[in-house]
């Protein structure tokens, strides 16, 4: 009798449940064993509705953490309709309501982590790969494409949680195909775009046929990043000097290319101007370097002037470090030689004899 009245009691919750969360035709395997398990919890909350209440909040908190929206998207949906339910049968109150719906709410949670741990077995290499790609910022680089196989992700959980895994390995094969070719595709927009943008750029302002052979150099080095990261895009290192090799290579030859057309288009008196702000600058590195005037040189004599100066300065600089460094080093030695000396034994003074 007790059984029957309980099944009466939590069915129509069930079924509000799947019609209110639109997964009337998504069932969660051992569905109908909830009613009873759900019964008994909220016999242990009888009179108490303030403490079902509040366990079933902690309940749905503990399952937000967990990503239980990922692992058991059907028990996360029937979870917050049902702790709406039983916040608004406690704001009417609805007391014993309250507590069926927050029982409902526990029992859900409970079967929800058990579902976890089987996602979690069955779909490993695809949580992994997941988080590979949020470690790259996929979500933030591609967000429609890793969007979209989140979803799947979540499609096949929910196959899981409904019973319905008995053949899936080809489907995971083929989504951890998707979602490695989307690390590629990452690494590729991160490394590589910005060189193959800044090309661009040359091309349509139209200064890469003023600097031709320091374009084709880099459009070579791009389509070189281009093919090592596409090989090896999980080298992350390798795909991230070789993008900034690239991007260095681009970014010359987009400037290189503006100031060539600059030259070509100059008059006499914009050739003139040009030369002495570029002596201006020698002139400024010069006074910087207390190197005196060398304007009176040739621009690669000033230029072999000053770098002969540079290095004098880091010679200078450099010496009294290394002198330092010796005596530390010397100072060091000697500590550790005196700490490693065995210190005698003192006797212990006799005592007279009375």
């Amino acid at each position: 009798m007790f059984s029957m009245l309980r099944h009466s009691t939590f069915l129509p919750i069930l079924l509000a449940l799947l019609l209110a969360s639109g997964c009337a035709s998504k069932h969660i395997a051992n569905e109908e064993a909830f009613d009873d398990l759900a019964a008994r919890k909220a016999e242990a909350f009888t009179g108490d509705t303030d403490s079902a209440l509040d366990k079933a909040e902690d309940a749905l908190i503990t399952a937000r953490n967990e990503n239980i929206a990922l692992y058991s998207p059907l028990h996360w949906q029937q979870m917050n309709e049902s702790i709406k339910t039983a916040r608004k049968d406690d704001l009417a109150g609805k007391n014993q309501q309250a507590i069926e719906a927050a029982a409902w709410t526990l029992t859900l949670f409970e079967s929800a982590m058990t579902n976890k741990q089987k996602v979690e077995d069955r779909l490993s290499v695809l949580l992994v790969q997941k988080q590979t790609l949020e470690e790259i910022k996929a979500n933030k680089v591609l967000p429609a494409a890793y969007q979209k196989q989140f979803e799947q992700i979540k499609a096949l959980a929910q196959r899981i949680e409904a019973g319905r895994d008995g053949n899936m390995n080809d489907d995971i094969s083929d989504l951890l195909e998707d979602m490695q070719a989307l690390e590629r595709d990452t690494m590729l927009e991160l490394h590589w775009r910005p060189a193959r943008k800044t090309l661009d750029k040359a091309e349509d302002e139209g200064v890469d046929d003023f600097a031709a052979d320091t374009f084709r150099a880099a459009e070579k080095l791009t389509e070189e990043a281009r093919n090592t990261i596409s090989d090896q895009y999980p080298n992350r290192v390798l795909s991230e000097q070789i993008g900034k090799r690239a991007l260095r290579a681009a970014q010359h030859a987009l400037y290189i290319g503006r100031e060539a057309e600059k030259i070509i288009n100059m008059d006499i008196d914009d050739a003139e101007q040009a030369a002495l702000r570029f002596e201006d600058y020698l002139h400024q590195l010069a006074e910087a370097l207390n190197a005196g005037d060398l304007r009176n040189m040739a621009f690669i004599d000033q230029t072999l002037a000053l770098v002969q100066k540079a290095n004098e300065l880091s010679v200078n600089i450099k010496a009294p470090l290394e002198k330092r460094i010796q005596e530390l080093t010397s100072r060091l030695h000697t500590l550790e030689s005196e700490a490693s000396v065995p210190v005698p034994a003192t006797s212990k003074p006799k005592l007279s004899q009375p």
